[in-house]
């Protein structure tokens, strides 16, 4: 590195702005940077210069390169590909806002995006695994990072032995060597949060690093409704820090409830309350099965091909099920909100059954406009498919809507 240091200490002008790091590389020097990236099998330019500038910048050495981002998640649904699109709307329709509930929060994505000094954040989902990954990127609870870098280190060298999760996961979604790697950090995460060595939000993100290291590895097409049967089990489980090195999660609070319920906890008036609910009949509870067991560790009893915790159901949603719009309905009567917005695909009939719509925008237009004054934006975006429907003209679209003020 010091060899690549001394050419581009002649070859690059970096200023250091606001907003903007500028890197300009003179052409003399281009190919011996060729050559050492080759050597040295370096992904790419930004990369490489990216990782040089973090190593020799003394504000940001202090927090670890190499490091889990709330996005780096497989998870259906994710709306990262619509952030831009989300905060553009906003601003058009709502303007100036101090606080964001993002009730059905799935990974946490959209509050992240949003998370701000100047805004206060409140996180909520009915699984427990997606609340224990917010309450490690979102919460505001202090978190040792000495203490954090050295647990990771030795479960990254751990020495594993057979356990729940290798009997029932093991040369299934993962080889058995890594599925017993797996099962005995989690083990370990938990001996430690009883022996009060470590506090609920570093219990939550060593929990949340060891959720992403698996995903990252998993013989899954991205969720764990089944393993595919000829994949290649990676040999390598790498567990690093989170992104969580700011200051922004000054005021967020983080729940773990039914939505429908959560206003029944808060009570005051937020500016925004964003609902990302599932649009199909497809039970995030059962995609993710294993992550949830993961999470939770309770060991329940499993079932099937798959190893799914027979109690699943336990934490079903009621917006996959036929009753969806009553409850959709029931929600924002209960909200104490200047604006609702719902984040809503436009699959109608177009997928197989198991892919269609719960709600009808015929029936969700009919609710929000008795509830305040209705805005609907809209953008084209590829919808999930598993193969089985050919989707066409498939657009994402906010319903955004003005309560009415009692």
């Amino acid at each position: 590195m010091q060899q690549l240091m001394n050419f581009l200490s002649c070859a690059m002008l970096i200023y250091f702005m606001t907003n903007e790091i500028k890197i300009t590389i003179n052409n003399l020097y281009l190919n011996q940077l060729e050559s050492y990236m080759s050597t040295n099998k370096l992904a790419s330019y930004s990369k490489s210069i990216e990782k040089l500038i973090h190593e020799n910048s003394k504000e940001l050495k202090a927090t670890p390169y190499e490091k889990f981002c709330i996005f780096n998640r497989r998870y259906m649904g994710s709306k990262t590909k619509l952030l831009g699109f989300i905060e553009e709307s906003i601003k058009d329709v709502v303007g100036e806002y101090s606080s964001f509930v993002d009730i059905f929060s799935g990974t946490g994505v959209v509050g992240h995006h949003f998370n701000d000094k100047s805004v206060k954040v409140i996180s909520n989902d009915l699984l427990y695994s997606n609340y224990i990954t917010n309450y490690a990127f979102l919460s505001n609870e202090s978190f040792d990072y000495d203490k954090i870098d050295k647990i990771l280190k030795q479960f990254n060298e751990i020495k594993s032995r057979e356990n729940y999760f290798s009997k029932h996961f093991g040369d299934k979604f993962f080889s058995n060597d890594i599925a017993k790697k797996i099962g005995t950090i989690r083990e370990s995460i938990e001996k430690l949060h009883k022996k009060q060595e470590i506090n609920f939000r570093e219990r939550a993100i060593l929990i949340a690093s060891l959720i992403y290291a698996s995903d990252k590895i998993a013989n899954t097409c991205g969720h764990y409704d089944a393993y595919r049967g000829n994949g290649d089990f990676s040999d390598k489980l790498e567990l690093k820090h989170l992104d969580i090195f700011h200051q922004n999660n000054l005021n967020n609070e983080i729940y773990n409830q039914d939505s429908n319920t959560l206003f029944q906890t808060l009570e005051y008036e937020v500016d925004i309350v964003y609902a990302d609910p599932p649009y199909n009949s497809r039970q995030y509870s059962s995609l993710y099965h294993l992550v949830e067991n993961l999470a939770r560790w309770q060991k329940p009893e499993v079932e099937g091909k798959a190893s799914k915790m027979k109690n699943r159901k336990d934490y079903n949603s009621r917006y996959c099920n036929k009753t969806a719009i009553e409850a959709f309905d029931e929600l924002i009567s209960n909200v104490k909100a200047k604006y609702f917005i719902l984040s809503y695909s436009d699959m109608g009939t177009k997928g197989n059954d198991r892919s269609n719509a719960r709600m009808s925008d015929k029936d969700i237009i009919k609710v929000m406009e008795q509830k305040g004054k209705l805005t609907i934006k809209d953008m084209h975006h590829q919808a999930f498919s598993t193969g089985k429907s050919k989707i066409d003209n498939h657009k994402e679209r906010l319903f955004i809507c003005e309560l009415n003020r009692c």
